[in-house]
């Protein structure tokens, strides 16, 4: 039986006025991506949190979300699974024989 009670994986999409993209991230809780969000505005001096204008919220789907980590696509196949739940998508597609 699955255990809904868990902590799960979420997308944090934080959009700033007059940059089109998000900035995104991965995190359990919102207020743990508040807090790596403000170390990145810290870190960088990039990110003017005054002109925050949205947060949008999104859980992962199995073998459908996907991303580019250091130039290689990755597939989300859940945290059960790897340990930061991603895996190399052709290593994805060869497990699945697609």
């Amino acid at each position: 039986m699955k255990d809904w009670s868990s902590p799960k994986m979420k997308f944090y999409k934080y959009f700033f006025i007059g940059n089109k993209k998000p900035v995104i991230m991965e995190a359990y809780s919102r207020a743990e991506a508040d807090n790596m969000l403000s170390s990145l505005c810290t870190k960088t001096k990039v990110i003017d949190m005054n002109l925050l204008e949205d947060v949008r919220i999104e859980m992962p789907v199995k073998g459908v979300s996907k991303r580019k980590r250091h130039g290689v696509n990755h597939v989300w196949v859940g945290t059960d699974v790897t340990s930061d739940g991603w895996i190399q998508e052709s290593e994805f597609l060869k497990i699945n024989n697609a």
